[in-house]
């Protein structure tokens, strides 16, 4: 078992979160992750599945930010992967 050190749970403190946006975009009752991305202070990358299969890269100012926009096309909701 590893021990924490102070300056490793401050560290910690300011770690990337990761979470999944889950969304059903074909309305077909198969919901899946539509995006996903890390949560650092003031920012959060995320990966976005498009229509064609490719994936596209945005940054935005957090990770409910990225939700409200997927929610601009569909109903949508955010999945934390840790606390």
């Amino acid at each position: 078992m590893t021990v924490l050190t102070g300056t490793d749970e401050l560290l910690l403190h300011d770690a990337p979160r990761l979470f999944g946006i889950v969304a059903d975009p074909e309305d077909d009752g198969h919901p899946a992750v539509v995006a996903w991305g890390h949560e650092l202070p003031g920012h959060a990358v995320t990966t976005w599945y498009l229509a064609d299969g490719r994936t596209e890269i945005a940054v935005f100012t957090s990770a409910e930010e990225a939700l409200e926009a997927a929610e601009v096309l569909y109903p949508a909701r955010l999945l934390w992967a840790c606390k």
